[in-house]
């Protein structure tokens, strides 16, 4: 495990993965993509509960895993109730400063990109653990 402050290579390579999926998803911009996946990181990990929340951090691939977390701002409050889609799209843009209806290609961008750099085996058992109204995100079009 690498140390703070130590660049552990498979992940740098790994977000730079993800970075380039999320480019051609919709999210050219690192720092944009960067604070995409932050945020929805952050509301994935509002809306699942143990102990699925560790058996998704167990199958998304690193440094993903180790990034799906409350942030400071949401972790201090208490949780809230993410019943749908649209809320889940509600706690991103409250993270983005944006409005639900515009950070919903920015979600989709993420779970595309987060997807493809999910292998098949792990990206089914990450369907298994997601909330039923998020499986969609998730699932490749068909």
């Amino acid at each position: 495990m690498a140390l703070p402050g130590d660049h552990d290579p498979l992940q740098d390579a790994n977000f730079q993965a993800l970075v380039t999926a999320l480019a051609r998803e919709g999210l050219p911009r690192r720092a944009e993509a960067a604070r995409t996946v932050e945020a929805v990181m952050c509301a994935l990990a509002q809306r699942i509960a143990q102990p699925e929340f560790d058996e998704l951090r167990e199958h998304l691939p690193e440094p993903f895993g180790s990034r799906l977390a409350a942030c400071e701002r949401h972790s201090a409050r208490p949780p809230r109730e993410l019943r749908s889609a649209e809320d889940f799209y509600a706690i991103v843009g409250e993270d983005l400063e944006r409005g639900p209806d515009e950070v919903e290609p920015a979600v989709r961008a993420v779970f595309a990109a987060l997807r493809t750099q999910t292998p098949e085996e792990e990206a089914e058992l990450v369907a298994r653990e997601l909330p039923l109204e998020l499986v969609p995100l998730w699932r490749r079009p068909s």
